[in-house]
């Protein structure tokens, strides 16, 4: 029944995705042939779903390539070549997802609010758990209370010790105090959790310049997600 309930929530989810970016896709490769302008529509498409500038360019650079590599001279090919390159992207190695950067890898998960970063986090370290790797979580967004409740909840959950501080403390403050504890017990990951913020916001891209600086005082260069 929990498993039911679940796909039902999930298709419930996906349903504006399929009904709007889908079916626009799919009205892109009902023409009858190729011409030059599918990519700059291709191109919209991609960009006006959130792709990402540089994902979409990536993408349709990649499908091009393979058009004039492999002759494609149909639109039903450059659909397939299409759904092959997404999947490229998407595709997991079955490798590590992010490694050891010395002693410890130090992995800062940002974006704007409301994205799932909590969630991620809590899912990368159920996955490194797993591993066997020695993790430890840190509460970067102090912005919030319930930010900092809602990490060492998840921190339980998956057996991930979390460093945090009391909100409004500053975050470059907590990294180093979490960079010290994980040299000192041998931490493989060491996870940060920080608050949203935009791009535009200069304030907060400071304090999150300044976090990176603390880590890499540290000797350790982060990784971003």
């Amino acid at each position: 029944m929990p498993h039911i309930f679940k796909r039902k929530r999930t298709e419930e989810v996906l349903k504006p995705t399929r009904e709007t970016w889908f079916r626009k896709i799919t009205r892109l490769f009902e023409r009858p042939a190729l011409d030059e302008g599918l990519w700059g529509e291709l191109e919209e498409t991609l960009i006006s779903a959130d792709v990402g500038v540089g994902t979409t360019a990536k993408l349709i650079q990649g499908v091009r390539e393979r058009v004039k590599r492999e002759q494609i001279g149909g639109v039903e090919g450059v659909r397939a070549a299409l759904k092959e390159e997404m999947l490229s992207i998407l595709s997991l190695s079955a490798a590590e997802p992010f490694a050891p950067l010395g002693e410890s890898s130090v992995v800062l998960v940002i974006g704007v609010n409301g994205v799932g970063k909590t969630t991620s986090i809590a899912k990368l370290a159920y996955e490194q758990r797993g591993r066997g790797k020695r993790v430890m979580l840190v509460a970067g967004d102090t912005f919030r209370a319930a930010a900092i409740d809602q990490l060492k909840w998840w921190g339980q959950r998956v057996g991930a010790e979390v460093i945090a501080q009391q909100p409004g403390s500053d975050p470059g403050a907590v990294v180093f105090d979490a960079l010290e504890a994980a040299k000192k017990r041998h931490i493989d990951y060491l996870i940060v959790d920080t608050a949203g913020r935009l791009h535009t916001k200069f304030n907060l891209m400071e304090e999150l310049r300044k976090m990176k600086r603390v880590v890499t005082k540290s000797g350790i260069t982060p990784d971003g997600l």
